[in-house]
């Protein structure tokens, strides 16, 4: 049986992802009603930015200058708006690809896979194919983290939070930084206590 553990700041995300700065404060901050980006675009903000406190094992990476591909699965306009907010940027020097995956495609080849929330049906069967390859799985259903994804966007009124899956992060060799990990709902699915 899983665990969550509640940090504080959570609320505060959105702003701090968005601008890309330092996630050391603790600010109780919450996103604008009337916030001018669409939902998409603010994931599209927060996922880049999980990206500079995740680290991926070295065997991960391919020689300098060879395009890092950002999947995304599911019938969504999600990877439209993620090609065009992610035109232009690098994570740790590579350029982004952004590419849409049909169901069967190899989710392997990615960095960073997004589960768009017409995959609900899909999502284990989804993490079971990314096995325990250094994919960082997102998913935009809250129960994404509990059925083994590492980041799940969690809608909270007009505020977008995320749960990070401990377990699923170790699995796929990724290590998540603690800045991040104090802006999230933690999920442990082996809580310490219970793996002695």
């Amino acid at each position: 049986m899983g665990v969550l553990t509640l940090r504080r700041g959570a609320g505060c995300l959105v702003p701090l992802l968005m601008a890309g700065i330092s996630l050391a404060g603790e600010a109780a901050v919450e996103s604008p009603p009337a916030m001018a980006h669409s939902e998409y675009e603010i994931e599209s903000a927060m996922l880049y930015n999980f990206t500079k406190f995740v680290e991926w094992p070295r065997s991960a990476w391919g020689e300098g200058g060879e395009s890092l591909v950002v999947g995304v699965l599911g019938d969504d306009p999600m990877a439209h708006i993620l090609a065009s907010a992610l035109r232009d940027k690098t994570i740790y020097g590579h350029p982004i690809l952004v590419r849409r995956l049909n169901s069967g495609a190899d989710v392997r080849g990615c960095a960073v896979l997004l589960v768009g929330a017409a995959e609900r049906k899909e999502i284990t069967r989804i993490v079971q194919s990314v096995g325990r390859s250094p994919v960082l799985t997102i998913g935009e259903r809250e129960q994404f983290s509990r059925l083994g994804g590492v980041i799940a966007f969690i809608r909270d009124g007009n505020r977008i939070r995320f749960e990070i899956n401990l377990d699923a992060a170790d699995r796929a060799g990724l290590q998540v930084s603690s800045k991040l990990l104090r802006l999230a709902a933690v999920w442990r699915e082996n809580p310490p206590q219970a793996r002695n």
